[in-house]
């Protein structure tokens, strides 16, 4: 547990007399313990606030994810006539991300260039980041990335990302070898190589996707838990059922999103198996989520197994899952087609 470094006679009536850069430190101590409240308390009675004061101050709400306070923030800070830094601009461009708001991001931008930090390698990432995930397309980040001097494994990631998040996976291989092309001596690292295997998964190339999985070996990625978790998604989705079971049954390590995803493509698929999958996990004591639920309500549906969907939804119930709203739809729609229209009709 971090010691508070603070004495604890100072309390909040005496936080303004305290000098700026204790007071700073003291708005970073509580936002690192999630204490949002009391580091805005000290914020708001500080007398004298220079660019590390409103940076610290929105870096906590950023970081906690308050992103709407952090934009705030920006605004009161821009309207007392302080200009941002470099972190200053990456921080509430995380926001602006996070709100999926453009506008906000194009702002962030404009004014990031009026004071000369748009150059910043922190900068550039963040105004990648936000457009790839706030614009209408992926013009507004080419641009962006077209403008960048030193591209780092993080930039092109970031663009392989945005493209296969919008379904446009072909596009984001095409950066992945353009990357391989132009910066051969750039250290690949599992998580380019797990977005770029998601890629091949999202057009359902199979011929591609065993090809990275090629990689991941001349690489030393093959026992990375993310990458492996995308290579028994990218078999999944590209209808090689038997290859994913293969490898998923390889694995040395197994989380959950491991097991949910080959019972998921077990039951896109209407195999039986994901029912005996789910057995063999819960006897390995790893806990199912809403997701996992999910799908094996949905494979009792597939099947009419009324009796087995009732007992998994009781077990639903008492775990507190009967809120989530896919959850739910998968049991109505279990319901329904196993006959029981009355137990439909209540969860809807």
């Amino acid at each position: 547990m971090r010691r508070n470094p603070f004495p604890k006679s100072l309390t909040f009536s005496t936080q303004s007399n305290i000098p700026p850069i204790q007071a700073t430190k003291l708005i970073k101590f509580y936002c690192d313990k999630g204490q949002l409240r009391e580091a805005r308390q000290v914020f708001d009675e500080m007398t004298q606030r220079d660019i590390i004061t409103w940076t610290a101050m929105i870096a906590g709400y950023t970081t906690n994810g308050n992103n709407s306070d952090a934009w705030m923030v920006f605004r009161d800070m821009r309207r007392e006539g302080m200009g941002p830094n470099a972190f200053t601009a990456s921080n509430v461009l995380k926001a602006c991300k996070g709100m999926e708001c453009w506008f906000c991001g194009s702002t962030v931008h404009g004014v990031a260039v009026k004071h000369g930090v748009d150059g910043c390698m922190y900068v550039e990432n963040a105004l990648l980041d936000m457009y790839a995930t706030c614009g209408g397309s992926m013009d507004d980040a080419c641009l962006v990335f077209d403008g960048i001097r030193e591209r780092t494994a993080v930039t092109w990631t970031t663009m392989i990302a945005g493209y296969t998040k919008r379904g446009e996976g072909f596009l984001g291989i095409q950066v992945f070898l353009r990357m391989l092309q132009l910066q051969e001596d750039l250290a690949i690292n599992p998580f380019t190589c797990s977005i770029a295997i998601r890629a091949c998964a999202s057009f359902g190339s199979l011929i591609l996707g065993k090809q990275f999985h090629a990689i991941t070996y001349k690489y030393g990625f093959k026992d990375n838990l993310p990458v492996s978790n995308s290579i028994v998604d990218m078999y999944c989705r590209c209808m090689s059922l038997s290859e994913a079971k293969q490898y998923f049954n390889e694995m040395h390590q197994k989380d959950l999103i491991a097991w949910n995803t080959m019972i998921a493509g077990l039951e896109t698929f209407g195999s039986y198996e994901s029912l005996k999958l789910f057995a063999q996990m819960v006897l390995l004591d790893v806990y199912p989520n809403c997701f996992t639920y999910t799908s094996i309500i949905a494979a009792c549906a597939n099947f009419a197994f009324l009796n087995c969907g009732q007992q998994v939804h009781g077990v639903i119930i008492r775990r507190g899952f009967g809120w989530n709203t896919p959850l739910a739809n998968a049991l109505i729609d279990m319901y329904a087609k196993c006959g029981s229209i009355v137990d439909s009709r209540r969860i809807f």
